[in-house]
């Protein structure tokens, strides 16, 4: 019998170059994140049909792209780079709006990386579908302006089955 673990997702490098909100809610941005999945089982190998990437800032969706279906084998390590690049309507109340305009003072933006993720998992002649979702949140400076010394910060990754 295989013992089985959770596959682990690393957000490994992240790049904040443009966020900005316009007069009239227009959410300007550039984002570009290198993120690491590590099937840490012997027994197996995962086949990943899709995964869905959206970035949120405070809970609101701003921009989403899709991967190209893979597999992994076992005890194997991919790298996972996306590129968000565009502008979007961001309704934000006042509360979100003065919590925008707080982290612009200091140039550092808490946004969230959402996966969706559907995948098979193959154990000898039997295949099993999951669709497990993974979270991380980021603290990120924009590295635009040539003030900001901080370095990203990964506030973590979680895998929900």
């Amino acid at each position: 019998m295989t013992m089985t673990r959770k596959l682990k997702f690393q957000v490994n490098n992240a790049n904040l170059t443009q966020f900005n909100l316009t007069d009239d809610s227009q959410l300007l941005f550039q984002l570009s994140l290198n993120m690491t999945v590590k099937n840490p089982n012997r027994g197996f190998g995962v086949f990943f049909d899709s995964i869905e990437v959206a970035v949120l800032y405070q809970g609101i969706k701003f921009s989403n792209v899709s991967l190209s279906p893979f597999y992994q084998g076992q005890e194997g390590k991919s790298s996972l780079n996306f590129r968000f690049d565009g502008q979007q309507l961001m309704n934000l109340d006042a509360k979100q709006l003065a919590v925008f305009t707080l982290e612009q003072l200091v140039d550092i933006f808490s946004i969230k990386v959402e996966l969706r993720l559907h995948m098979r998992v193959k154990i000898g002649f039997i295949r099993i579908k999951l669709n497990p979702k993974v979270r991380c949140g980021l603290n990120l400076p924009l590295i635009s302006h040539e003030r900001s010394l901080f370095r990203f910060r990964i506030i973590g990754c979680f895998v929900t089955y």
